[in-house]
């Protein structure tokens, strides 16, 4: 059945708890044993969706046979409930898999993304293997290869992206399926069908049950006795994510240029970093020398200097290009980032810190090698409640809530007190249980607190100043968590930015819930720039 748009949440009673070679081919047997197993500890599949036949290949019809549009519940007497606009769907891991042909060395790696002489044996060295991601397409590939949209999600977010951008989906709207070739990638470290803490673990099997950590810990396990990565998980930065579905846009769909890379939020970052990687003029001097770590097609080799400053690039700044029209150019040509900056900035690790800390409070969390049948959901409950109070503005509670009860004969204030949005809160909390798990969470807001597109590179000024490629950043008037000003920093340094604001209450949900006013947005800066 249809999923539906801004969807009421029904009020609980105040007592509830809430280029390539045939290398980058897949290996099919593992990766879809290992996209299978991804989430089958922690995620709740929504059986109806994840039959619909949404097909991955690049010869799709131009019209995904199901889009989802969402729109406003009411309940029986035709007035829209109560609760806030819901921003999310229905979520699974629908979808085809990518999966790097070697180990996949991660940006703690070596001297990988730094500028200078770093030793290498200094840093901490990380690698996923098998590392792969879970993504989902839509529309044809024209001849060129050239006619791609790429969508990137945000924090808890999936690759169906008809489960909340659906408005936006489909013949005629913003990403228009008889236009366009669409991509959406699941993030590194989600639950959604791509490698993450909830995976099965390299090398361990049912008899390594005693197998034990170097801290004398037992390996993870999940629910059905398979050892997982659990805590031991990684870090994974916001640059792993990207690279890695660049790869795949490049190795496995053949991609020869991509017109726009659109995101909000997580997905807005994600997109920063594909204008760093993908859509800047690489600094000059360096003589051809930075190419050699992707080579401008995007392999996953180290340094090939050795690490010494001899007037290479900044790594990471314009690596991925390719030749269109006779002359060689970035890969991405526009982005439309939006309601995110340059950074995350203490008040935004702050608020993420905070559901950490929600996380680890919880007697179960056991420094995160909590029993998989008893999991510390309280923590994780309080987490997703502060996220989703940061999401939104005083106003929007306001407007919703006000000091209304749920129940008008119980106690106006006071500990037994049935506050609507108190209600509305612990069913946030407890339907985000369905579908995540704590160190999933903790893992990516950890990976979005690692977003700074000036990290090894340079200043943000000057890193920016390279992103000459057309930029459409959208701002939310009323964001609290990801300000106005963080949009109108990322223009002044962009020499060919501008900047569009959405008017709404929501705060900063209002990017997946002001869909008419962000795909009005969309639109025309597509059809203004090729």
């Amino acid at each position: 059945m249809d999923l539906p748009r801004r969807m009421s949440i029904p009020m609980l009673a105040a007592t509830s708890s809430d280029d390539s070679s045939s290398a980058f081919s897949n290996d099919k047997k593992l990766t879809s044993k290992l996209s299978s197993l991804s989430c089958s500890f922690y995620s709740t599949m929504n059986n109806a969706t994840s039959k619909r036949k949404i097909s991955p290949s690049l010869t799709t019809s131009s019209t995904p046979s199901t889009i989802i549009t969402r729109s406003k519940s009411t309940n029986s007497e035709g007035k829209n409930d109560v609760a806030m606009d819901d921003e999310y769907g229905a979520m699974n891991s629908a979808g085809e898999t990518f999966t790097y042909p070697s180990p996949y060395h991660l940006e703690t790696y070596g001297t990988f993304g730094h500028i200078g002489n770093i030793a290498t044996c200094e840093l901490p060295r990380a690698v996923l293997d098998p590392a792969f991601i879970n993504y989902k397409t839509y529309g044809t590939l024209n001849a060129k290869r050239d006619n791609v949209l790429v969508i990137c999600h945000a924090l808890t977010g999936n690759a169906s992206l008809e489960a909340w951008w659906g408005d936006l989906l489909g013949p005629g709207n913003a990403f228009d399926t008889d236009q366009y070739f669409i991509v959406c990638c699941n993030i590194l470290g989600s639950c959604y069908g791509s490698v993450g803490p909830s995976s099965p673990r390299p090398g361990y099997d049912d008899e390594n049950e005693n197998t034990k950590q170097k801290d004398g810990n037992k390996i993870p396990r999940n629910k059905s006795n398979q050892a997982i990565y659990g805590m031991d998980f990684p870090d994974v930065s916001v640059r792993d994510t990207v690279r890695l579905q660049l790869l795949l846009l490049k190795h496995k769909l053949k991609i020869s240029s991509i017109k726009c890379v659109i995101g909000g939020s997580f997905g807005g970052m994600q997109a920063m970093e594909y204008c760093v990687m993908a859509g800047a003029t690489r600094p000059g001097g360096n003589n051809g020398t930075g190419a050699q770590q992707h080579g401008g097609v995007g392999s996953n080799n180290n340094n090939g200097n050795g690490g010494k400053n001899n007037g290479a690039i900044a790594y990471g700044i314009g690596e991925f290009v390719t030749k269109r029209n006779g002359r060689i150019e970035p890969f991405v040509r526009s982005a439309v980032p939006i309601a995110c900056g340059a950074a995350h900035t203490a008040w935004q690790i702050a608020i993420s810190e905070t559901q950490r800390q929600a996380i680890y409070a919880d007697p179960k969390w056991n420094n995160g090698r909590y029993d998989p049948h008893d999991p510390p959901n309280a923590g994780l409950s309080v987490a997703r409640q502060v996220a989703m109070v940061s999401y939104r503005t005083p106003l929007g509670y306001a407007k919703k809530f006000g000091r209304a009860l749920t129940d008008e004969s119980g106690p106006s204030y006071g500990s037994k007190a049935p506050w609507q949005v108190k209600s509305y809160l612990e069913y946030q909390g407890k339907k985000f249980l369905e579908r995540f798990d704590p160190v999933t969470y903790l893992k990516l807001t950890e990976q979005m607190d690692s977003h700074d597109i000036g990290r090894g590179r340079g200043s943000i000024e000057q890193v920016l100043s390279h992103v000459e490629i057309p930029v459409c950043v959208l701002g939310i008037d009323s964001d609290v968590l990801y300000p106005l000003r963080e949009q109108e920093e990322l223009v002044q340094s962009m020499p060919n930015a501008e900047l569009k604001i959405i008017q709404s209450d929501a705060g900063h949900d209002g990017f997946l819930l002001e869909q008419d006013q962000v795909a009005a947005h969309i639109k025309s800066f597509l059809y203004s720039h090729d």
